[in-house]
């Protein structure tokens, strides 16, 4: 006699175990932890408070050129990225060079 659902057992014994934790997860969630009108109103109230508290400065980065130099028949250009903080009327109110550096080479052409 050939055996044909050898696959089924193991197969629902993982959908039933899957099933089982999934409940197990459901039932320890505080009440009204998957309520979705419970979601959208904390998403509106954390909108209000920070609609009403004080304006942060807008951090934008830009690249900078901070070195220039010739390596053999390279020209290399060194390039490091900088946090530009800028107040309401886009006045910047602080830099602050990161970490980042990029290097672009230029074949010198004779």
């Amino acid at each position: 006699m050939e055996r044909t659902n050898s696959n089924m057992i193991p197969a629902l014994t993982i959908l039933f175990l899957v099933l089982n934790i999934f409940l197990f997860i459901a039932i320890q969630a505080p009440s009204g932890h998957f309520d979705p009108a419970n979601a959208l109103r904390k998403e509106d109230q954390e909108t209000i408070a920070t609609a009403i508290g004080p304006s942060s400065p807008e951090m934008i980065l830009e690249w900078k050129m901070v070195d220039r130099y010739t390596e053999g028949d390279w020209r290399v250009e060194k390039y490091q990225e900088y946090e530009i903080y800028l107040d309401d009327k886009g006045q910047m109110v602080k830099e602050l060079p990161t970490g980042h550096f990029n290097y672009l080479k230029y074949w010198r052409y004779q």
